[in-house]
């Protein structure tokens, strides 16, 4: 009987109890049209508030918000999670992301969580190279050997499904474009090493326990969110992107060589060092300027309401980066600490005079463009046993801002030099083949092309046709099928 009893009692007391499962949500995988195929994510900021920040929120409330970019040229996403206090054993909770409510479903404003809560929305990057004439390699699906013909990729059907036109043998000694569909694992690059093409996978995941919804956690590919707070660099100026380009003009016999700025800033633009402007200490402020090169100066601020708050508020370059207590970025015991990355790339363009590919100079003009990407590693360290933010830390690359180097406005012309005087800055002047250009033989074939050429202007009009399609070298291919380019690569931190 007793025995009995207590089976009653022990089921009695698990019915009344709800099971606990995990609430899933998964979205639809997103293709990311962004200039940028390897999906560089960042966020720009992230905020932390309960309701003696935002009144709007109501009493025992609290909102954490990320903002993020996707890539240099597409739309901010923007994830928020709302937890209501007000019965503490039972709190409601509200997750958007953008104008989606991801939950509750319905048109539920807020509800209880009957399980952990898991969200993931994965993204799938663009493929480099779409829509470039003649950039990839193709391998018919329908052919055993292994056969590859020179082919643009028009169209993205599906995920690893592409529409292309392939440049395949007519028996007569010409080529034909013939449309078909092809998949992503019979596509290689057509230029340098042939790598095989490949599209950039990525997903957002976002975790709220359903005993402690407080502590939600989202990630990137399983990593933190915490470890992707960037911003650009140089910073943008009204919306725009600042100056990251510096441009040469190389004259026709490449002993000119001339652009707008002087050696110690060219310099400074290779190495992008970072060199301190000014800062000022306040109990409530701190501020740092500096510069991460020539054209890029940046501001760092950190400011807190009242003394007694651990809630700091960071802004980069005059916009809010992060605003929370220690605890939700992950900051060790007696700290606020707060990493971010100002992220940017180095162009150098060349505007050279093409060549015919046989060691001739034409009287067009083009542009080579090399790029090299960078970052600066900086982090905000605020010591919370100090209750003003007189002794707070910057640091930047390991640096602390207090050593480093002082900026410096130099006065000198701007560089006018020869093509020796650039390889002794590091740099080798690129070469621009035209479009029609040939790829210049070299060695052996070079001579049997100079004597082909020589008995060619002595011999009747068209003999040497038959010969023709045997002894031309083909089309060049290069990055974007106008540019071969020689330079050195830039330097970089």
């Amino acid at each position: 009987f007793w025995l009995k009893c207590c089976i009653e009692v022990e089921s009695q007391a698990f019915d009344s109890q709800p099971c606990p499962h995990i609430v899933m949500r998964r979205s639809k995988t997103v293709a990311v049209s962004t200039s940028n195929a390897d999906l560089d994510f960042s966020v720009v900021e992230f905020t932390s508030h309960d309701d003696s920040v935002l009144t709007y929120l109501g009493k025992h409330c609290k909102e954490s918000k990320w903002r993020i970019s996707l890539g240099p040229d597409s739309k901010l996403m923007e994830v928020k999670i709302s937890v209501d206090k007000q019965i503490a054993s039972s709190p409601e909770v509200t997750v958007m992301c953008d104008d989606e409510q991801l939950f509750p479903e319905g048109n539920v404003r807020k509800s209880k969580l009957t399980g952990d809560f898991e969200w993931e929305k994965p993204f799938r990057g663009a493929l480099k190279g779409l829509n470039v004439k003649d950039y990839f390699l193709v391998r018919p699906a329908h052919l055993s050997r292994e056969d590859w013909f020179t082919a643009t990729l028009t169209e993205q059907k599906e995920a690893n499904l592409f529409k292309a036109i392939l440049q395949m043998p007519d028996g007569h000694g010409g080529f034909n474009g013939v449309e078909q569909d092809v998949r992503l694992e019979n596509v290689k690059e057509a230029g340098g090493k042939h790598v095989p093409a490949t599209l950039a996978h990525r997903y957002l995941k976002l975790f709220i326990p359903r005993g402690q919804p407080l502590d939600a956690v989202l990630n990137i590919d399983g990593e933190a969110m915490t470890h992707f707070f960037a911003r650009p660099t140089p910073p943008l100026l009204n919306g725009s992107p600042g100056r990251s380009t510096v441009k040469f003009k190389v004259s026709k016999d490449r002993k000119e060589i001339e652009t707008d700025i002087g050696h110690s800033v060219f310099s400074h633009f290779q190495i992008s060092e970072p060199r301190s402007v000014s800062s000022k200490a306040e109990e409530l402020n701190h501020s740092w300027i500096f510069q991460a090169g020539p054209f890029a100066e940046h501001s760092i601020v950190i400011s807190k309401q009242k003394l007694s708050s651990h809630l700091i508020k960071l802004e980069v370059d005059g916009t809010v980066l992060v605003e929370s207590g220690p605890e939700e970025i992950e900051s060790g015991d007696g700290l606020w600490e707060c990493p971010f990355r100002l992220v940017g790339e180095r162009i150098v363009e060349w505007e050279v005079y093409e060549s015919d590919g046989d060691g001739g100079t034409l009287d067009t003009t083009g542009s080579v463009i090399e790029k090299t990407k960078y970052s600066h590693e900086c982090i905000v360290r605020i010591d919370l046993s100090q209750k003003d933010l007189i002794s707070a830390k910057l640091f930047v690359n390991e640096s602390i801002f207090q050593d480093l180097p002082e900026a410096r406005t130099p006065n000198e012309a701007p560089i006018k030099i020869d093509e020796r005087g650039m390889q002794a800055l590091g740099l080798k002047v690129p070469y621009k083949m035209a479009k029609d250009a040939a790829i210049p033989a070299t060695g052996f074939m070079a001579n049997v092309n100079k004597a082909m050429k020589t008995a060619e202007q002595a011999a009747p009009t068209g003999f040497f046709g038959l010969f023709s399609s045997c002894c031309n070298a083909p089309s060049v291919v290069g990055e974007d099928h106008t540019d071969f380019k020689t330079a050195a690569p830039a330097m970089s931190q």
